[in-house]
């Protein structure tokens, strides 16, 4: 038995998780229905008269057919604790929905947060998206095109999409140059971009699709980290992409993890995430 009083220390403020929150209502079961779109929020226990936060979107992954706003949100805990509202969103994947349904999905995801920026302690102006795989290809296209009206659909199209900088975990930056037969496992099968894209695309289409095209001298600042020996994303991906970010001085930065494949456990290591911070504390 023992009784002992104890003063703790408040080091850090309480988070909350905001699950299941609705951004969009959008056509679904070839177009016969409708299916709401949600996020998970971390966010400030206590909002009130709390200090605005940078928002940090983040893009779950899974070849554009699966996603699950729900799988990396313990690893986000991460940089809510070091003073970033996280907002893991949900978007449509190729069963659903082909290009550029799921970048219209994560766009109005942005446009909802700045929307309520004051419910979730969100300061509007400093936004950043965060993605792997997949979803690292469309956090990617998030960034590089904030000013194209085409992808912006939906609700809340008084405010901007754009964001701040770009983090891209191993992303398909460049659909219209891969070479998806060389870049083939069981996780990743030859027709995942014809699913997204459409049929028998074309270099065109591929092009669209592809974030490396949209690349100019307002592209924001990029984070990129790219495996080794990644055989689903091969690095050659990232080094184009790098080169094209300098190529129109935009700022970048771009990691190579020796010897780490796809989505690895490395990647998620607290020595990388502060590679992010460091990097979002130069841009925001």
């Amino acid at each position: 038995m023992m009784r002992k009083e104890i003063t703790v220390k408040e080091e850090h403020e309480v988070l909350s998780l905001i699950n299941d929150v609705a951004f969009a209502n959008v056509p679904a079961w070839y177009d016969a229905t409708r299916k709401t779109l949600k996020m998970s929020i971390v966010c400030p226990k206590v909002k009130k008269d709390h200090e605005p936060m940078p928002l940090m979107v983040w893009v779950c992954g899974g070849a554009f057919r699966l996603v699950d706003r729900a799988v990396w949100v313990p690893e986000m805990i991460y940089f809510a604790r070091k003073g970033y509202v996280v907002a893991s969103v949900e978007y449509r994947t190729s069963s659903e929905v082909e290009f550029p349904g799921a970048l219209c999905d994560v766009k109005a995801a942005i446009r909802y947060l700045r929307a309520h920026a004051e419910d979730y302690c969100i300061d509007p102006e400093r936004v950043v998206i965060m993605g792997e795989s997949a979803g690292g290809a469309l956090a990617s296209l998030v960034g590089t095109t904030g000013g194209c009206e085409e992808f912006e659909q939906g609700d809340f199209l008084e405010y901007s999409s754009a964001v701040n900088a770009v983090v891209d975990y191993y992303g398909l930056v460049d659909i219209e140059n891969v070479d998806l037969s060389g870049a083939v496992t069981h996780d990743v099968p030859p027709f995942t971009c014809e699913d997204w894209i459409g049929l028998n695309y074309t270099k065109e289409m591929a092009r669209k699709a592809s974030a490396i095209g949209y690349v100019n001298e307002n592209t924001p600042p990029f984070l990129i980290f790219q495996g080794e020996v990644d055989i689903c994303v091969l690095p050659e991906q990232s080094e184009g992409f790098y080169k094209k970010l300098t190529e129109k001085n935009v700022y970048a930065e771009y990691y190579v993890l020796k010897g780490e494949g796809h989505g690895t456990a490395a990647f998620y290591q607290d020595s990388v995430k502060d590679i992010v911070l460091e990097f979002l504390k130069k841009i925001l």
